[in-house]
């Protein structure tokens, strides 16, 4: 669900900035228009690679600390022991 809404998120962002770039930058019509539908369809897999990349860190994260619960847990245990 998270996935979700972070990519209709960004689709609408992503909108908007060309909505103005458009109004703004009279010059650069023509660009805006026919680089519009490609920016929009890069999304879906920019934004799932990014996606996949924050999880592979917050992995390592959860993995570190689980590393260093289980360093302080055997000398828990020997001092509960005495």
């Amino acid at each position: 669900m998270k996935c979700t809404k972070t990519m209709l998120t960004a689709g609408a962002v992503l909108l908007a900035a060309l909505a103005l770039a458009y109004v703004a930058l009279p010059q650069f019509r023509a660009l805006v228009v026919s680089a519009g539908p490609y920016l929009l369809f890069l999304l879906c897999p920019l934004s799932m690679m990014f996606m996949m990349k924050g999880m592979q860190s917050n992995n390592e994260r959860q993995v570190a600390s689980s590393d260093t619960l289980r360093e302080r847990l055997p000398a828990e245990e020997a001092q509960s022991k005495r």
